[in-house]
């Protein structure tokens, strides 16, 4: 599969497996959002099968993250 994003928080990982950008960024922010409220050292590492994809999903998750910590920044 092109798309695979690792999450890692709370002592688990989790990796995802999708055909599409869309679909991997989705199944992610679906994760992360379990999170919400629940302090925890959240992670994650992205592979995808080119540059700008790598871009968008890395900021729109890093975007999530910053949401769900209420602090409108992610520490990289």
């Amino acid at each position: 599969m092109p798309y695979e994003i690792t999450i890692f928080a709370a002592g688990i990982r989790r990796t995802l497996f999708a055909q599409t950008e869309r679909e991997v960024a989705l199944m992610a922010e679906s994760i992360l959002r379990r999170f919400e409220g629940k302090p925890a050292l959240i992670g994650f590492w992205v592979d995808a099968p080119d540059r700008g994809a790598l871009k968008h999903l890395g900021a729109y998750l890093g975007d999530v993250l910053a949401e769900l910590m209420g602090t409108g920044e992610v520490v990289a």
